[in-house]
């Protein structure tokens, strides 16, 4: 048995064969709907290259992270043994053999685990020792269609300045065409206590319309905005969006205290929060096409979900979503 032939089988065509349809992404890396779980978001599985190693990770289920291996081990339920005769790694192994070779992939596991956190980490350092984010937040006042644009989203100046939003006018970023320049809208990602976690760049000439956020590096974790970061998750009453502008936007509107906007990533980041909203009173508001995964994401934490036809900022900057009919529409909403 020869796990080097299975490792060597390609991870992108495997998966297409599975019924996954992965095309790239940016730089090197492919998304596409899982198919271990059959999901139907297009963004929620991705194939990454790590090294010299191609790697997968399903972001809106348990189904995993891995090697080919372990995707084969996911998709089709074998055992180590199954996966890897199935791709041509052969059969010939003992039990002793087999016990040694799963002790070698956790040890190596863990050390990829290992690996990525330590790359986090720094990345993280270089990000707040940089201070871009108030270079960003500086070019407010230095370009005078910064403040128009954040205003014609609905935030005010004086949230632009609470929330240290900003403007780059030159962003570089990858594409499946190459790398592609353009001015962009900035959001700095503060934690409990306002630890700066993460910057996140609105495109505003994206290459692909689909596409029109990206980080500010490569390395950083995508996490949640908080409206009000100074207390966390420190509320009873929390309403989670599809994105921090959304996030921002919803929670000028209601204007309370008592309630925290959580802005999260995407749709598929919603499990990366589950254990902060457990025993609160959560609300889901996702967009129009995210009815589904609304629901799913309620269940988890025993919430309620609102559905409207446009996304909750358009609704609220045209005009019609105010105060008094979006807390009622919040009170009224079914819970699951």
């Amino acid at each position: 048995m020869n796990i080097e032939t299975a490792l060597q089988v390609d991870l992108v065509d495997t998966v297409r064969k599975a019924g996954g349809n992965p095309k790239q992404y940016y730089g090197s890396d492919y998304r596409c709907a899982c198919p271990i779980h059959r999901g139907e978001n297009a963004n929620n599985f991705t194939i990454y290259n790590q090294g010299d190693k191609w790697r997968w990770k399903c972001f809106s289920r348990d189904c995993g992270q891995g090697d080919v291996i372990d995707f084969i081990m996911a998709y089709k339920g074998f055992d180590l043994k199954r996966a890897v005769e199935y791709l041509g790694g052969g059969a010939d192994i003992t039990p002793d053999e087999i016990k040694a070779l799963a002790a070698e992939r956790v040890r190596k596991a863990e050390e990829f685990e290992q690996q990525k956190k330590d790359e986090y980490l720094n990345a993280l350092e270089e990000l707040q020792q940089a201070k871009a984010w108030q270079e960003y937040y500086q070019n407010l006042d230095k370009f005078e269609v910064a403040r128009e644009l954040w205003a014609a989203r609905g935030i005010p100046d004086v949230f632009q300045s609470i929330w240290e939003l900003g403007y780059c006018d030159k962003f570089a970023y990858s594409t499946s065409q190459g790398k592609m320049i353009t001015p962009t809208l900035t959001i700095p990602i503060f934690g409990p206590g306002r630890e700066l976690l993460n910057i996140r760049h609105r495109l505003l000439n994206p290459f692909n319309p689909g596409d029109k956020y990206r980080p500010h590096r490569a390395g950083l974790r995508s996490v949640p905005f908080l409206a009000d970061p100074d207390r966390g998750y420190d509320f009873d009453h929390i309403l989670v969006v599809e994105g921090e502008i959304k996030a921002a936007v919803a929670y000028l509107t209601i204007d309370s205290t008592n309630l925290q906007v959580v802005g999260i990533p995407g749709k598929t980041q919603f499990r990366s929060i589950i254990d902060k909203l457990k025993g609160k009173n959560v609300v889901i508001l996702f967009d129009p096409d995210a009815g589904k995964e609304a629901v799913e994401a309620a269940k988890l934490v025993k919430g309620r979900v609102v559905h409207l036809k446009i996304k909750v900022d358009d609704a609220i900057n045209a005009g019609q979503l105010d105060q008094a009919t979006l807390k009622r529409i919040l009170n009224s909403s079914r819970r699951y």
